[in-house]
């Protein structure tokens, strides 16, 4: 069993653990451990949260002690936001960013969730830019690192929403939330939005869905936070920008000189 707290208190035969308005009496000989909750602007975390991720650490030292990779563990989502910048989130779930499909080895264990640990692939955020150099570090309850996801990262993230309406009813809010607490400059927002040009490319088939998606809630996004351009605008920039990084690392296929076919041509006399 796992409590989270936010006052400890002595008692003569144990502890009593307050927390959100409750309080619950522990007798010393069931005490194992007991974890006193962080607080972010005296809101308290949500206790499942902590639970779940200190189920997960258990999960992934049993990974690594069967002799799989150790990998960073990038948290996103809803959660990353809870424990940066908007403490009082709810979730459903806990979203994990990992190199190798690791839900496998873990649903063969016996281990309790409190969250649902739904895990991404990093190639599933590829059309995002440079997020990974923008992660902060959060040690977990029985501690091991994580990564945290930039707050302005998330955002991004969160336009690759392929659902219109979860993009309406689960991102959009967290999108207001985010902007209104960090105040990001439009120049902010639009080297986010133009470090990878391929946002803006069309898919074709099954892809077509997703890509239309991502126009749409990107289009929302900058008639709502950028008044001053467009996504036409970031497109171009966003291309422009790639040229230029394939230009630097001498990427580009080198120019073809003129011709003067003039020159090959030899006069022919006629009688």
């Amino acid at each position: 069993m796992v409590l989270a707290t936010t006052e400890i208190e002595a008692r003569p035969d144990g502890v009593a653990l307050k927390f959100a308005g409750t309080e619950t009496s522990v007798r010393v000989e069931d005490i194992a451990v007991i974890y006193q909750t962080g607080k972010i602007d005296h809101i308290p975390i949500d206790p499942a949260i902590l639970s779940t991720l200190a189920t997960l650490e258990v999960g992934i030292r049993k990974y690594e002690a069967s002799g799989g990779r150790r990998f960073p563990y990038t948290i996103c989502g809803g959660v990353s936001l809870a424990l940066t910048l908007i403490p009082n989130r709810t979730t459903e779930d806990i979203d994990i960013v990992a190199r190798e499909p690791i839900e496998e080895f873990l649903s063969r264990e016996n281990l309790h969730w409190d969250y649902r640990v739904e895990f991404l692939d990093e190639s599933a955020l590829s059309l995002m830019g440079d997020w990974q150099a923008r992660t902060s570090i959060a040690i977990g309850p029985t501690g091991l690192e994580f990564r945290l996801m930039h707050p302005l990262d998330t955002i991004m993230q969160k336009l690759l929403r392929w659902s219109d309406r979860d993009f309406a009813e689960r991102d959009w809010p967290d999108i207001k939330a985010i902007v209104s607490a960090l105040q990001p400059t439009e120049d902010t927002l639009k080297k986010l939005l133009t470090e990878n040009p391929f946002r803006y490319t069309k898919g074709t088939g099954p892809m077509a869905i997703a890509t239309d998606a991502i126009d749409a809630n990107t289009r929302a996004f900058i008639a709502e936070f950028m008044p001053d351009t467009t996504y036409e605008k970031l497109a171009e920039l966003a291309f422009a920008n790639l040229a230029k990084k394939l230009g630097r690392a001498h990427l580009l296929p080198l120019a073809t000189p003129n011709v003067d076919l003039r020159q090959k041509i030899k006069p022919v006399e006629l009688e």
